[in-house]
């Protein structure tokens, strides 16, 4: 993810889906994380979307996985969680645990998504 996101600007959006049907997405304009030295540390650029930034209180923490526990809790979240994220003491939103309790997104939509994606694009030059 780090040399893909190095070579240039990539927006990322992500399409989240309830038990209910009900469709919310974020968009971030600067996706990208930092080099393995650094800990494919997150960063986001402005959001845009019809749900609250969660992914904000994830900015800036590095990739914790179950083997590197990078996030600041007392106890690794990767192993709580059963997945690896950006986590802050653990997590507002976590989209890459497995299917059920822990795939979140703030509060909200706690153990109501049956659906997450997180797509990136190169960010677009826009010719005035």
């Amino acid at each position: 993810m780090y040399r893909l996101t190095s070579l240039q600007q990539y927006e990322l959006y992500i399409h989240l889906v309830v038990l209910n049907g009900s469709i919310f997405y974020a968009r971030y304009d600067d996706f990208k994380t930092t080099d393995e030295d650094h800990g494919y540390a997150l960063s986001l650029g402005k959001f845009k979307g019809n749900i609250r930034d969660a992914m904000r209180f994830h900015e800036n923490m590095k990739f914790t996985t179950f083997d590197r526990d990078n996030d600041p809790a007392d106890n690794n979240c990767a192993v709580e969680y059963n997945s690896g994220w950006w986590y802050e003491n653990c997590s507002y939103s976590n989209l890459n645990a497995l299917y059920g309790m822990y795939l979140n997104w703030w509060t909200e939509i706690r153990n109501l998504l049956k659906e997450a994606k997180m797509l990136i694009r190169p960010k677009a030059e826009i010719n005035n």
